[in-house]
């Protein structure tokens, strides 16, 4: 699946920490023990954060490759 959408993404780059309040906030709203917030084109950019301990944040990985695999498969039938 393509898309005219190029994700950059810049550890430490000029965005970083730009999206840390958003995920705090969602992380406090809802009183997990790790969040993540993805921006894409938004006032401020686009970017990422996420914001908890190690232990929690070593899930991520496996968690956004599952999220990924499920999205192009409904997407794939949407565009069909």
């Amino acid at each position: 699946m393509t898309s005219a959408f190029e994700p950059k993404v810049v550890p430490a780059g000029e965005s970083a920490g730009q999206f840390d309040t958003a995920c705090n906030h969602v992380r406090n709203m809802t009183q997990a023990r790790c969040a993540a917030v993805i921006v894409i084109d938004g006032l401020s950019g686009s970017g990422y954060s996420v914001v908890g301990p190690l232990e929690a944040q070593v899930l991520l990985p496996d968690i956004l490759q599952k999220m990924a695999d499920t999205l192009r498969r409904q997407l794939s039938k949407n565009l069909q």
